[in-house]
């Protein structure tokens, strides 16, 4: 009980803290005698997170995992904070969205979502891989991922698309490869061409 009305009047100061960095009036969540914390904190999150707040989203579902151990949704805060990385993109949040779907892949391994996860991972790579004169570190990455997703889950709804994606990946590598080959070999540097 002290737990939760901790966890309350945290969530609380929370809310009223980032509301006020955002310009807004602040409302505390409506917290009746029979709503739960940690669906209160998710629930808000989820809203945040819906709304482009990634940052404010994340402090809540972080506060709920750290706060909440045992709680339902402690594996969808998990993977949403996965999610919210992905989304809002750019170089930096995509490695740190792979970082999290592994988390969640690790701790949640027999979960449903966790094919999700493994499938976010290797787009996560495909969304970073260059053209193909490029660095190919990404598409190696996520040719790599992609084969995982494929071994681990081979029934997912996701299987075609991961298909798809591992031959578009698969056809970059090739096509860089073929790149430099033909670059030694118009050079006469038959042995580095091979």
């Amino acid at each position: 009980m002290l737990k939760q009305r901790r966890a309350v009047w945290v969530l609380i100061f929370t809310a009223s803290l980032l509301g006020g960095c955002f310009g807004k009036k602040n409302t505390a969540p409506d917290v009746g005698a029979s709503a739960e914390p940690d669906k209160v904190l998710y629930t808000k999150a989820t809203d945040d997170l819906k709304h482009g707040r990634y940052e404010v989203g994340r402090l809540a579902l972080q506060t709920l995992i750290n706060t909440y151990p045992d709680s339902e949704y402690l594996a969808k805060a998990k993977l949403a904070i996965g999610d919210s990385y992905y989304k809002e993109g750019g170089t930096a949040g995509l490695k740190q969205s792979i970082v999290e779907y592994k988390d969640f892949i690790t701790f949640f391994p027999f979960l449903d979502e966790s094919s999700n996860a493994q499938f976010q991972v290797a787009m996560a790579h495909y969304r970073q891989m260059e053209k193909p004169d490029r660095d190919h570190a990404e598409a190696v990455q996520a040719e790599a991922e992609f084969q995982t997703f494929l071994e681990k889950y081979p029934n997912s709804p996701l299987r075609p698309q991961a298909e798809q994606h591992l031959r578009e990946t698969q056809e970059v590598l090739a096509q860089g490869n073929f790149l430099v080959a033909r670059f030694y070999f118009i050079r006469q540097s038959y042995k580095a061409a091979g």
